[in-house]
């Protein structure tokens, strides 16, 4: 097989290869069932390192396009492209006011508890399914090994300089452009939203989140005493009509919104909502703090979007990430992306919190990213992702009743599971419990709790776990949904039935399945 490749492209060498054959699965000259070349014979024809053909097939298996076989090699999938669903993501477009507090600590602490208990099945994590642990500790004793000499003093409290330049880097993939003076290495994104909401917030300021949105950060805002305008998600990510609006009404000082993969939606929103979304808050001077805390877990390859910071020329946008949602949560590394007047500021907040992040954690994730383990390990995190997503796509199709809906994401950890108005969200989720079955609330995700009735569920679990545990929750949510649905008797002709059901099922506003 002849590829010709760009050596000198800013582009990597492996996304060529992919992009190449890509093209050629895509058009059919490379058939469903058709073998491709091995990886040796393949890099000496293209004259490559093989694991650049490993890093390729990867993420054409992370595609959809290939599948391998133990033993026999890789080959074009004979479905090429996964299941399609429909959109219909068209929820009512009620905005929220919320001047009181949140339980988010009852609520973690609860699920922690939870997660103790043997052989569950765990809907509600926010991470993702390791299975990984012996390379890690390779490159974990390798990472201590080689950094001893900072192990027995403080460091700086903005982070190891040569993990700075390696988030620099990788942001520039993603289309960010920053230096590494102006990133802060946190504790995990959590702290990196603590500091950036306690530094643009004060006590009875009107903050706008997007509904629904991650329940820590309304955790967050609930504990600086901050009043809450919980602006309503459409299919292409925050209602901007109304966000104008409440910009003018309330003068709010800090907009929340999480722009790829959201939590808990999984809705990326597209560059041009991106840019609009910027320049009202430009236009009304009000920061935007950007939490894409899933943007690695993307099921492509590159992004879909550059973040709203890369479009930033104000300094008005700060951005927060983390390695917590990908190589594992017990690093606790995440880093802020601030520029301008803003970083002093806020750096001199975390040095009074902690002085600086772990040192061990630090050069396990620089670790990670230097020897390209990291990339590597995030292609077959997506190929696993991609498959287990489908799964349980096919899983609510299977066992949930058709009044239900849900999301589509491209990537990230989340399906959203809309609920008819009425179902008793939380007796659902005590006794799915009951049965080892751990899963989210929905109505955690919304200002004092005022949204629609939800599921949240994590996707990252074994196929056999997901069939299981998508069992039972379907199987518990029909039990609830005739409580709620009194059934038409006999006597009722076919066509005031679909008028009653009209009538008692409200539009779901979610992504369902055709």
């Amino acid at each position: 097989m002849k590829i010709i490749l760009n050596r000198h492209s800013s582009q990597p060498l492996y996304l060529q290869i992919r992009n190449y054959l890509s093209r050629l699965i895509q058009s059919g000259k490379l058939p469903p069932g058709e073998k491709l070349p091995s990886i040796r014979n393949l890099a000496a024809s293209v004259g490559v390192n093989k694991l650049t053909i490993v890093e390729a097939y990867a993420v054409l298996e992370a595609d959809g396009l290939i599948q391998s076989r133990p033993g026999a090699g890789y080959f074009v999938s004979n479905t090429v492209s996964s299941p399609q669903w429909r959109s219909h993501f068209a929820p009512t477009q009620k905005v929220t006011i919320s001047e009181t507090g949140e339980t988010f600590c009852e609520q973690i602490m609860a699920t922690l508890q939870a997660q103790q208990q043997k052989d569950i099945i765990n809907f509600s994590s926010g991470f993702p399914l390791t299975q990984e642990s012996a390379n890690f500790q390779r490159i974990a004793k390798r990472a201590i090994a080689n950094s001893t000499d900072t192990l027995f003093r403080y460091d700086l409290p903005q982070g190891q300089l040569v993990l700075r330049q390696q988030i620099a880097q990788m942001l520039l993939n993603q289309g960010l452009e920053v230096s590494p003076e102006e990133i802060i290495v946190t504790n995990g994104s959590e702290q990196g939203l603590s500091l950036a909401m306690r530094y643009y917030l004060q006590p009875g300021d009107w903050v706008i989140v997007e509904t629904p949105t991650y329940h820590g950060a309304l955790g967050i805002l609930a504990n600086l005493g901050v009043k809450v305008i919980g602006i309503p998600m459409t299919a292409e990510g925050m209602n901007l009509e109304l966000l104008e609006q409440y910009l003018c009404s309330h003068r709010p000082k800090l907009i929340y919104t999480i722009s790829t993969l959201h939590n808990p939606t999984g809705i990326t929103t597209s560059q041009t909502h991106r840019q609009k979304l910027l320049a009202l808050a430009q236009q009304y001077e009000c920061p935007i703090l950007e939490d894409n805390a899933y943007e690695a877990l993307n099921f492509e390859s590159e992004p879909v979007a550059a973040p709203i910071k890369a479009l930033d020329r104000s300094d008005i946008v700060t951005y927060i990430s983390t390695f917590s949602k990908t190589l594992m949560p017990g690093l606790r590394v995440g880093y802020t992306v601030v520029t301008g007047k803003h970083y002093q500021p806020i750096l001199e907040q975390k040095i009074l919190q902690d002085l600086h992040s772990s040192t061990v954690s630090q050069a396990i994730v620089s670790e990670f990213l230097a020897g390209g383990h990291y990339r590597r390990y995030l292609n077959r995190l997506r190929t696993n992702h991609l498959h287990s997503r489908n799964a349980m796509l096919q899983a609510l199709e299977r066992y949930f009743p058709a009044q239900a809906s849900w999301t589509i994401p491209q990537g990230g950890l989340f399906l959203w599971v809309h609920l008819p108005e009425g179902i008793s969200v939380q007796a659902i989720c005590r006794e799915a419990l009951s049965r080892k079955i751990l899963v989210a609330s929905g109505t955690a995700f919304f200002p004092n709790h005022q949204g629609y009735p939800a599921l949240r569920l994590n996707f990252s679990n074994s196929l056999a776990d997901i069939d299981r545990g998508v069992a039972v929750l379907g199987e518990l949510v029909q039990k609830y949904l005739v409580a709620v649905v009194p059934q038409p008797s006999r006597a009722i002709s076919d066509r005031s039935l679909e008028i009653a059901s009209n009538v008692r099922v409200p539009n779901l506003g979610m992504l369902t399945k055709n």
